[in-house]
Order: C-alpha cells, then sequence, then structure tokens
C-alpha cells in the first residue's frame, strides 16, 4: 500500500486526472441508467482513452487531438442521428457525458501549453464545437439545450483561459532560462579566454626556452619542442570551447574567479558555521590536487550551487553529504540532502536556473550532471568531470 500511495504521488498529476474520470464516469453511469443514454457512456470511456495517449513518451500531441476530437464529433453525430430516427419518449438528458467533456477540457489545455499556436488555435476552434456538440446535439429537449450547451461552452472557456495562462507562464520561464544561458555562455567564455591566455604565455616562455636550450644543450632541444606541442594543443582545445560557446552550442557554464576544491571547507564553513549539517568526504590530497582548471572551478560550483537550493528549497534538511572522489580518470561530485524532495525542482522542472547552468558547464567539459530523487526523502545532485582533455 506505501508503495502504490508512493507512485500515486510521484506521477500525482495522472492520478489525479484519473480520480477525476472515475468520479465524473460514475455521475455518466447514475444519468444513463435514468436516461437510457448508454453512448454516453461509450463516449465517456473512449474519449478519455485517447487523451490519456498524450502521457505516453513520443506521442504526437496534435495526433492524439485529432483523434480524441474526431472520437467525440463521430459520437455527437451518432446520437443526433439515433435520436432523429427514433426520438426518445421523454424530454430528458440522454448521450451527455460528462468524463467525455472533463478529457476534452485537458485537452484544450495541454494543445493551448504547448502547440505551436497556429496550430493550438485552430484545434481550440474545432475543441469548441466538439464540447458545445456534446449537449447541442445529444440532449433531447428544448428547454434543457441551452442551459447545458451554456455550460459547456463556459468550460470550454475556463479551459482556454488556463492553457493561455500556463503558456505565458511557460514563455516567460523559457526567455528566463535563455537570458540564465546567454549569461553563463559569456562568463565561460571570459574564463575560457583567461585559460588560452595563460596557455600561450607558456607556449611563449617554452619557445624562449627552447631558443637558449638549442645554444647551449642541443640534445634537449626535442624535449623541449614537445613542451611547447603539449601547450599549444591544450590552448587549442580551450580555444574551441570558447569558439563553441559564443556560437551559442549547448556548452554554457558560470565564472567563480579564483574558486578551487580547496575553497570548499570555507563554502562549507559559511554555509553550516555550527558544523551540525554538512559532511564533507573527499579523497585524500584532493583539495590540493593540481586539477584542470575547468574541472576544479566547476566542481566547486557545483558543489556551491547545491547548498544554495538547499538552503532555498530544503531548508528542513537535517543532513546534507557532500562526496568528491577521482575515480576511472574523472572527477564525481554528489550532493545529497533528505530535505522535502517535492519542494526541489529537477533539471528542466519550474525554477532551476542555477542547476541549469551547471548541467550545460559540465557538459562543455565533456561531463554530465543529474539532480532528482535518490530515494524515499532524499534529493541528489551527482556530476561526473572527465579529466582527461578538460581544459
Amino acid at each position: 500500500m506505501v508503495r502504490l500511495l508512493r507512485l500515486a504521488w510521484r506521477h500525482i498529476g495522472l492520478t489525479l486526472e484519473l480520480a477525476g474520470y472515475a468520479f465524473w464516469f460514475l455521475i455518466d453511469i447514475a444519468a444513463a441508467t435514468s436516461s437510457n443514454g448508454w453512448l454516453s457512456l461509450v463516449a465517456g470511456a473512449v474519449v478519455p482513452g485517447i487523451v490519456l495517449l498524450r502521457r505516453r513518451p513520443g506521442m504526437p500531441l496534435i495526433r492524439v487531438a485529432a483523434a480524441a476530437l474526431g472520437a467525440s464529433l463521430l459520437f455527437s453525430a451518432a446520437s443526433a442521428t439515433l435520436h432523429l430516427l427514433e426520438p426518445p419518449a421523454s424530454t430528458s438528458i440522454v448521450d451527455l457525458s460528462f468524463t467525455e467533456d472533463l478529457a476534452l477540457a485537458l485537452l484544450v489545455i495541454q494543445i493551448l501549453r504547448t502547440l505551436e499556436l497556429r496550430r493550438a488555435l485552430w484545434l481550440t476552434g474545432v475543441a469548441a464545437l466538439a464540447i458545445v456538440s456534446t449537449a447541442a446535439a445529444r440532449v433531447v429537449g428544448d428547454s434543457a439545450i441551452p442551459a447545458l450547451a451554456t455550460i459547456c461552452a463556459l468550460g470550454w472557456g475556463g479551459s482556454v483561459a488556463i492553457g493561455l495562462a500556463l503558456r505565458e507562464i511557460d514563455t516567460r520561464r523559457r526567455a528566463l532560462l535563455d537570458d540564465t544561458r546567454s549569461s553563463e555562455r559569456m562568463e565561460l567564455a571570459r574564463e575560457l579566454h583567461d585559460v588560452v591566455a595563460h596557455q600561450v604565455t607558456g607556449i611563449v616562455v617554452a619557445a624562449q626556452a627552447a631558443a637558449v636550450v638549442a645554444r647551449t644543450s642541443p640534445d634537449e632541444v626535442d624535449r623541449a619542442l614537445a613542451a611547447i606541442e603539449a601547450a599549444g594543443i591544450d590552448a587549442l582545445k580551450a580555444m574551441r570551447r570558447m569558439v563553441g560557446v559564443l556560437r551559442g552550442q549547448e556548452s554554457e557554464g558560470a565564472r567563480t574567479p579564483g574558486a578551487e576544491l580547496a575553497d570548499l571547507p570555507a563554502l562549507i564553513d559559511r554555509f553550516d558555521p555550527e558544523e551540525q549539517l554538512v559532511k564533507l568526504t573527499i579523497d585524500a590530497g584532493l583539495e590540493h590536487a593540481v586539477l584542470p582548471a575547468g574541472v576544479a572551478v566547476t566542481g566547486y560550483r557545483i558543489v556551491q550551487e547545491a547548498l544554495t537550493n538547499v538552503r532555498r528549497h530544503a531548508p528542513d534538511a537535517t543532513v546534507v553529504e557532500i562526496d568528491l572522489r577521482v575515480r576511472e580518470g574523472a572527477l564525481l561530485v554528489t550532493v545529497r540532502n533528505d530535505g522535502i524532495g517535492s519542494r526541489q525542482a529537477p533539471l528542466g522542472g519550474v525554477g532551476g536556473f542555477g542547476l541549469a547552468g551547471m548541467a550545460e558547464r559540465a557538459a562543455a567539459l565533456d561531463g554530465e550532471l543529474t539532480a532528482g530523487p535518490a530515494g524515499p526523502g532524499v534529493w541528489q545532485v551527482a556530476a561526473r568531470l572527465p579529466l582527461r582533455g578538460a581544459a
């Protein structure tokens, strides 16, 4: 039972939708029993079933919308035809399905929230026809039709308002995320410029040393040239990353001048001055190890961002575990907390712009970053940053 409740909470949107369908389907059964409108039960099962298909990964929403709206209009046409061929004996609600109307309302919200605007408006107009038709074409009795049609129209209007509001929220969030990424891109470009300048300075110094060696110790020239070659390769790698960032590729990051893993104890002291919350586990000597500049800075920034999110979104956390280690040629950074996971946003969720920037920065180093639940009540930010080839 507990496992089932956890699964329902993890998929809360689907759970609430199914609960709504179940409630209104019971209403449909009661109405069908009193009015002999069994077509409403078929429509109340088929249309919501089609609408639920939109939750399948990779399922195009426009196909789901076309199928659901087409099915609803077909049911309305079939009901109207049957009423003409065999009029009901009494004035009553015959084939109106509240479950079907709920499914169509949810579909309208999803259409307006996600589809391209022109297609969204066109499908929303078709949905208005389908929703109003469930009353106009399936209800017998002149006095009942206008009131029910008005209610259906108001339901459609409410769905349109919700869908447009959610669309505006998503648009603003994407704009904020784009601004964040643009800012991170320029910051990383400046940092990579610093790295390249450092490498070029090393090349110049190595070349000057090679000139001296060539006059005094000709046998050592090969070693000096190898050093120049290595410095040149490092500079080219850093330059490629900078050019990729300036072109707008998916490789952005943030900048913290001078931040290194050795600065982590000071960062933790500021976050947890009483030393009761944070537990740091780090490989021996890693704090002072010579790591590629991009890796060291990114590792520090990921821990910093994770701690910021703990303070902001998980104030009830009783323990924060920070783990840094080098395994298989990569720096592994993990930050866990036992705060309320539902209040923390995964990558791509509402909020989480800082983590999005850290993920882009990790990608710039050919690494990866993930954030999300790691068990009951546990939230984890984990990153893998390759050491080889990093600037």
